[in-house]
């Protein structure tokens, strides 16, 4: 079953490496839209959710959902490369 988007929120939503599912914005992308946005190329529609949120995030000044700064690794804000829920369950 799919985790609750807000248990990915605070980050406390099991992970799954075997589908490269990571907390973070991407995973509450693939939770609520999943079969039409993961899991492939990312679309337009996709790259400008994610730049409405980081804006947000910036103005709030709060940390981005799962992305180390630090690392300046944006990976977990997009979820082209995780499996959909269409997939079904982590394996393990």
């Amino acid at each position: 079953p799919k985790p609750s988007a807000h248990d990915v929120m605070l980050d406390i939503a099991s992970e799954c490496p075997e589908y490269n599912r990571y907390n973070g914005y991407g995973m509450t992308t693939n939770i609520i839209n999943g079969g039409l946005e993961c899991d492939m190329a990312t679309s337009q529609k996709v790259e400008n959710r994610v730049q409405y949120y980081s804006r947000y995030a910036d103005i709030l000044g709060v940390e981005y959902l799962g992305v180390d700064l630090a690392k300046n690794d944006p990976t977990r804000l997009y979820c082209d490369e995780m499996r959909s829920y269409l997939a079904g369950a982590c394996p393990n």
